[in-house]
């Protein structure tokens, strides 16, 4: 069975017989409920209209007429929604399931994120269906998609809850160190700039009280060259105005004193959490180098585990028993073959020293002779 990866997790597509099947089902499945849905209206006209035994009184004909009329409309309007709900809309239930696949253990699911299909996914995918032949020709595809799969980028496949209960994605320790320091550093990063926006809002206290001072002296002097002209009445409206940028400077300066003490305190937090970010950026080293010893040396103990349960310390064991016994029998027959050697020489040097000892015997025979 061929299997499709999505969004990091590992799918294994639906046969084309069992996506035949579900259809089938599910075709089936509405038919019987319309049959079962007709008789009951069936049971409803033979008990309520004119042939009915139990109908308290006669009824005329246009009333058995219009109720008649208004039994077929109902069910030819529960047999529209039926079959276009049915049919179009029932993939997109909870878990991507119509009746059909969930009887057979099938899932309709996303391909951009493996999630379930929606009702949108479902009504593209099942109204694709008009494209007879073209939308089975693409049912011939690697991902086994029909031209409705294809529009909605959905894929059909085995629906297995025990793995998606119990199957935990083992995350990597490391990368999990990487992840949390990635976040302290973007949570600094978004930190830092809310500092520089309240530094920002204390330079705007700042320069607003600058300014109301600059305006109170303005109007000081205005109070001046007033009484020197005499003009007294014009140098009480300029000290009135004085007065009240005084007073404006004074609102500013007491809340720029309050923001800076703000600013102050954010700093102070901002070093903080910047220290703990280097401080779990030095350790990472660490804490990542006693992971892998620890991985590596359980790697070792299993590997001693898995070698002391086979067979090869047996194979090591009777190979250099079979070696001892091969270099024993090669040392007996060098000794053999020395003995052998000597015992040959032996013979030949008495060989020579009889044949001598009668070439002596001989030489005296003719000395007599003589």
């Amino acid at each position: 069975m061929k299997s499709i990866k999505i969004a990091g997790k590992k799918f294994k597509l639906a046969s084309r017989m069992a996506r035949i099947c579900a259809l089938f089902m599910d075709i089936a499945i509405l038919g019987a409920v319309q049959l079962g849905f007709a008789f009951l209206l069936s049971l409803v006209a033979f008990l309520f209209l004119p042939t009915g035994p139990f109908l308290p009184g006669p009824f005329d004909v246009s009333r058995s007429l219009l109720a008649g009329l208004g039994l077929s409309i109902f069910a030819v309007l529960f047999s529209a929604a039926l079959w276009i709900f049915g049919l179009l809309f029932m993939d997109g239930f909870r878990k991507g399931q119509g009746i059909g696949k969930k009887l057979l253990s099938l899932q309709a699911i996303r391909l951009k994120d493996g999630k379930p299909c929606t009702f949108k996914d479902a009504f593209v995918r099942r109204f694709a269906g008009i494209f007879q032949p073209f939308d089975l020709l693409w049912f011939l595809g690697g991902k086994q998609q029909r031209l409705g799969d294809k529009l909605a980028e959905t894929v059909v496949v085995k629906y297995e809850p025990e793995l998606e209960q119990t199957e935990v994605e083992t995350e990597d320790p490391e990368q999990v160190l990487e992840d949390a320091i990635i976040e302290m550093k973007n949570r600094l990063s978004e930190a830092r700039e809310k500092v520089d926006a309240s530094v920002g809002i204390e330079k705007q206290f700042q320069d607003a009280y600058e300014d109301a001072i600059a305006q109170a002296e303005q109007w000081q002097e205005r109070a001046l060259i007033s009484l020197k002209a005499e003009r007294e009445d014009l140098a009480r409206e300029d000290l009135e105005k004085r007065n009240e940028y005084g007073r404006l400077a004074d609102q500013y300066k007491t809340q720029w004193e309050e923001q800076k003490q703000v600013v102050r305190d954010l700093r102070n937090l901002l070093e903080h959490l910047h220290q703990k970010t280097m401080e779990a950026e030095g350790k990472k080293a660490s804490v990542v180098a006693k992971h892998r010893n620890v991985d590596a040396e359980a790697h070792l103990r299993e590997m001693l585990e898995e070698i002391q349960e086979s067979k090869a310390l047996e194979t090591f064991a009777k190979m250099e028993q079979d070696a001892t016994e091969a270099a024993t029998l090669a040392k007996a027959a060098v000794e053999v073959d020395v003995a052998y050697q000597d015992a040959k020489l032996e013979r030949e040097f008495s060989s020579y020293a009889e044949e001598a000892s009668i070439d002596k015997d001989l030489a005296e025979l003719k000395t007599k002779l003589q």
